[in-house]
């Protein structure tokens, strides 16, 4: 099945530590900013062709480039997460403009900042030192398609995520998204 998002527009960019190519720029409503380090607009985006037996979705958002910086402040993991959520109604055909506050259909994670829902992308713009600036970060926002519901209530963990769809996935789609301060 295929994902796209109105929110994502003009040239591929190239994620300056992944070399992950983006299908274009995310727009700076959906990104953190200093004035607002914890935006939780998330963006829109939709799908089409799911599997047959599609039960629900779950998803994904995060920063594979973040992955460096993380390390330099000891964080764990190879991401830095910024959504997931799950038991996502099919039949929506799309998750509309700020559906991460709007929509209490579904339920929401924890994010790398230590809260449920979405956070907008904010790349560091000192860091790594050295490199010319501003650095690509491209993002990864993967959808699966599950045969049955997770069951996962508000708060829940990555960790809990994939073990809740395991056996569950039909397919995934991914949408590759930049952005840089």
């Amino acid at each position: 099945f295929t994902l796209e998002s109105a929110a994502v527009k003009g040239k591929a960019e190239t994620g300056f530590y992944t070399k992950l190519v983006s299908a274009g720029r995310l727009d700076a409503a959906y990104a953190a900013k200093e004035s607002d380090p914890l935006n939780t607009r998330s963006f829109p985006f939709m799908w089409n062709g799911l599997p047959s037996g599609t039960k629900c979705l779950a998803l994904v958002f995060d920063d594979p480039d973040a992955k460096p910086v993380m390390q330099a402040y000891g964080m764990k993991g190879d991401a830095f997460l910024h959504w997931t959520a799950a038991d996502i109604d099919p039949s929506f055909g799309a998750l509309a403009d700020n559906a991460s506050v709007k929509n209490p259909s579904f339920s929401q994670g924890k994010n790398g900042g230590g809260t449920n829902g979405y956070v907008g992308p904010r790349p560091p713009a000192d860091f790594p030192k050295g490199m010319k600036k501003p650095l690509v970060h491209v993002y990864r926002l993967t959808v699966y398609a599950l045969s049955a519901k997770t069951g996962l209530k508000e708060g829940f963990s990555l960790e809990e995520l994939q073990r809740a769809m395991k056996g569950k996935v039909l397919a995934q789609s991914q949408l590759f998204v930049s952005y840089s301060n």
